[in-house]
């Protein structure tokens, strides 16, 4: 790592002591690619920093941006992913291909869902529109929640006309 960025050195010290996991770092002359291999067997997390550009976080698919000046701000969500108190939401068709985006929420909203409670939620965070959703989940398909511990990873299929956790 460029011994002259003391950002990008602290900013990794942090992480690693936050995710149990040694940063595999890659460099080119335009950007550093921080990734924290998952020690629970589930995606890995990336960081990737370009100077004078914000911090680009992906925990699975879809990134987050943080700017460089709230490094406290990216080390509070992070830490929130690591101890389980977030999570991100994907879905899943009945033939079993993966959206392409995330959402991320706090575990606790994901929690306990039914029918009506998932397609408010998926609303609020962006994850389907209703029809989209209602759609999904009447075909088979499956909404996944996604810790960075991933024994704790569980899914939400409809079952009739009530939704399960699997």
């Amino acid at each position: 790592m460029n011994s002259l960025n003391i950002l990008l050195t602290l900013l990794n010290e942090h992480l690693k002591s936050l995710l149990h996991a040694d940063a595999e770092i890659t460099e080119n002359k335009s950007e550093t690619l921080l990734t924290y291999p998952n020690p629970y067997g589930g995606k890995p997390l990336q960081v990737l920093y370009r100077p004078a550009e914000d911090f680009k976080v992906t925990l699975n698919k879809t990134p987050r941006y943080y700017q460089q000046d709230s490094t406290k701000r990216l080390l509070a969500d992070v830490a929130d992913y690591a101890e389980g108190k977030t999570v991100f939401l994907d879905c899943t068709d009945h033939s079993g291909v993966e959206s392409r985006s995330d959402r991320v929420t706090k575990a606790a909203d994901a929690e306990n869902l039914t029918l009506d409670s998932i397609i408010e939620l998926s609303i609020r965070i962006n994850l389907l529109n209703p029809v989209e959703l209602k759609d999904l989940l009447a075909n088979g398909g499956t909404v996944n929640v996604h810790f960075w511990n991933a024994a704790k990873d569980y899914r939400y299929r409809q079952i009739g006309d009530r939704l399960e956790k699997f």
